[in-house]
């Protein structure tokens, strides 16, 4: 994600031009929190905190409002939430330890995190999501998903526990865990610890490398033991 706010990038809310297409995208660099109201027209207020509101910047690039604060001064000041009124986001980006809140995304979606940042989406309804996880930060929903990608390079979780899945891709090169519903089919592959939870009747593939596991059994087993449920795990994939 490149958002730079320090410098001569980004201005004070007074002086953001809110005048043109409302924005699709949001990208946050920071530790403050986001929360998206769906609308057509753009607009933007700011509680908390008076010193850390004034470190805000803000810019809009292309179809992106990015969020940020002058000179990185990420813990110089309080804490604010900024209140966006958007259309439904197609992609989410946070930099940093921020949180971004949404009701739902786009069809056609992405969520970014390169950071310990968190994002939460009410209910989604989306045709095609891609989530790239690169440090700790974790996403959390609830909805319905028919096509779903995750990658994760560090220790990020997606909890999905209440999101059903059609097919899936997922990619763990670290300690990340995942877990969601679906009765679709779902590649695996784990290069580290990370784990994989899936509940229903998936058809579950497992490519890996490392300690991690891929764990598929129906939903009336969810709450049972290992040994009562239907494991692939990495001894199994070299059986």
């Amino acid at each position: 994600m490149d958002i730079q706010m320090g410098g001569s990038d980004g201005v004070p809310l007074a002086e953001l031009d809110m005048s043109g297409d409302a924005p699709t995208a949001l990208a946050i660099a920071g530790p403050d929190r986001v929360i998206i109201t769906e609308g057509d027209t753009l607009s933007i207020t700011v509680d908390g905190d008076a010193d850390a509101a004034a470190e805000l910047r803000f810019d809009i690039d292309g179809d992106t409002l990015e969020i940020g604060r002058e000179s990185g001064n990420w813990g110089d000041s309080g804490s604010v939430t900024v209140n966006v009124t958007m259309p439904t986001p197609k992609s989410l980006s946070i930099g940093g330890s921020g949180t971004v809140e949404a009701p739902s995304l786009a069809k056609e979606a992405d969520v970014n995190i390169g950071g310990s940042g968190n994002v939460v989406i009410a209910a989604l309804d989306v045709d095609d999501l891609d989530i790239n996880v690169g440090g700790s930060g974790e996403v959390t929903a609830s909805g319905t998903v028919k096509k779903l990608d995750v990658t994760i390079g560090g220790n990020g979780d997606i909890k999905f526990a209440d999101v059903q899945v059609g097919d899936a891709d997922i990619t763990i090169a670290g300690s990340g865990d995942v877990a969601f519903a679906s009765d679709g089919t779902v590649e695996a592959t784990i290069g580290g610890s990370g784990d994989i939870t899936v509940v229903g009747d998936a058809k579950c593939e497992l490519n890996s490398f490392g300690s991690g596991s891929l764990n598929c059994a129906p939903a009336a087993n969810a709450l049972a033991t290992t040994e009562e449920s239907e494991s692939v795990t990495s001894d199994d994939a070299t059986e």
